[in-house]
């Protein structure tokens, strides 16, 4: 008789052990795939939560390590002005001519006097009022001032939260001219028009820049509180400029280049977002004070307890694979030491050993093949409970330790350069098995 017909035989005779058999591959099946298909699916959110936050890559300061800078500089001078480290144009320009690199803009921050124009909600009648500033005598600022690169890049411009009514928007054209972007309220109330000058002074009086207005911008995201806003706070006194023209304003005036609090980098794939963080730590940057954030810390909040599920059906995966061939292997061959006399009777017949073993094979292979085809059809399920209950847990757990976290709220120094997002972590998977 045919080894193979015996085999297939032999199976259907066995119900009860091809059964227990067939129970284990299928088991052993399922949890392989669901380990691997939640892998799978790992890196596919990976990918998304990338494309969602953007292709950008911010070159700043490293606000931990500026808490230590200050400490420092308080203790060695308690009653000097507090130096903030500042990035330098020529170390940013380094990365910006980068392959990686579709587009960048430079960000400084700064703080003025408005000189022969009123601010928005200002009430004293031109004369801004006197104060200690950063540790020094001068008079309290009433502008916000932003220096940029290119205003088409800030976000604020970006989602089109500003719209530039009339003008046009600063360019990396406007390089070393002094231009501004006004607010409409400002330019309303001071009869200010495209193409006048606007002249804001240093807090301690010390230099003044004088400003062509090149556009003016109207603002979708007023609100009443505005109307009681502070003159420095109010945000229709924010005049946006080429990020050179604040050299004025910069504490360090032994920085090479131009002073900037911060670059941005724009990036053609998110994909290569760690290459280019490995080629910036090649430059002479100071990573001691400064750092490439690829919203790193929101990555971290949306993909984490995803990828803490794909650290455990990677282990999963392990375990069953290992677990499930041991066992598979003693049952076979418990199987084979029962079924000795048959054996034993078909090789006194003259039947080969090689056959005998082809036999056992097949009838193995047999079972494992019904399994394995089973397993493609109830493994999507199976995968998809598994994943559920995996992420719901690691979601709670992520939850727990950041509300632990804002009960024990850090200290920061500095602005928020409007890269950050507020986004909630991943909690919801769709895993799926196929055939392919």
């Amino acid at each position: 008789m045919n080894f193979i017909k015996r085999a297939f035989l032999s199976v259907s005779a066995r119900k009860g052990k091809s059964l227990i058999l067939f129970t284990i591959f299928l088991v052993v099946a399922n949890l392989t795939l669901a380990g691997f298909a939640m892998q799978n699916v790992t890196e596919t959110a990976n990918d998304l939560a990338r494309k969602k936050l953007g292709v950008d890559v911010s070159l700043g300061l490293d606000f931990e390590k500026l808490q230590k800078n200050i400490a420092k500089q308080r203790e060695e001078n308690p009653n000097g002005r507090i130096q903030r480290p500042e990035l330098s144009s020529e170390e940013a320009d380094l990365l910006a001519k980068s392959s990686y690199v579709k587009d960048y803009n430079y960000l400084k921050s700064a703080m003025g006097v408005a000189d022969g124009y009123t601010p928005v909600n200002d009430d004293s009648e031109g004369d801004a009022m006197s104060g200690s500033v950063g540790g020094g005598q001068g008079k309290m600022p009433n502008t916000s001032i932003e220096g940029v690169r290119s205003s088409e890049l800030v976000k604020a411009f970006k989602e089109e939260t500003y719209k530039i009514i009339k003008g046009r928007p600063i360019t990396s054209e406007d390089q070393n001219k002094k231009v501004a972007l006004v607010d409409e309220q400002l330019a309303k109330n001071n009869k200010l028009k495209v193409g006048d000058k606007l002249k804001i002074k240093t807090t301690e009086e010390t230099a003044t820049i004088k400003l062509k207005i090149v556009g003016i911008y109207k603002r979708s995201d007023i609100s009443s509180i505005e109307e009681t806003a502070p003159t420095m706070m109010h945000p229709s006194n924010k005049v946006y400029t080429s990020y050179e023209s604040l050299k004025e304003f910069s504490y360090n005036e032994d920085s090479k280049g131009t002073a900037i609090d911060q670059a941005i980098y724009y990036l053609k794939d998110p994909a290569h977002i760690d290459a280019f963080k490995a080629e910036g730590k090649k430059t002479d940057i100071d990573f001691d004070l400064f750092k490439l954030d690829a919203h790193d810390a929101v990555y971290q909040k949306m993909v984490g307890p995803i990828e803490n599920i794909a650290a455990t059906s990677k282990w999963i995966v392990y375990l069953v694979s290992i677990t499930g061939s041991i066992i598979l292997g003693l049952i076979i061959m418990l199987t084979i030491k029962e079924r000795r006399k048959e054996l034993g009777i078909l090789l006194a017949i003259g039947e080969k050993k090689g056959k005998l073993i082809g036999q056992l094979l097949v009838e193995v292979l047999c079972i494992a093949v019904l399994a394995f085809s089973l397993s493609i059809f109830t493994g999507g399920a199976v995968s998809q409970k598994m994943g559920d209950s995996l992420l719901q847990k690691e979601v709670a757990a992520s939850e727990e330790e950041q509300q632990q976290g804002a009960d024990n709220p850090g200290f920061s120094f500095g602005m928020d350069m409007g890269q950050n997002q507020d986004v909630d972590p991943i909690d919801n998977i769709d895993v799926s098995v196929t055939s392919q």
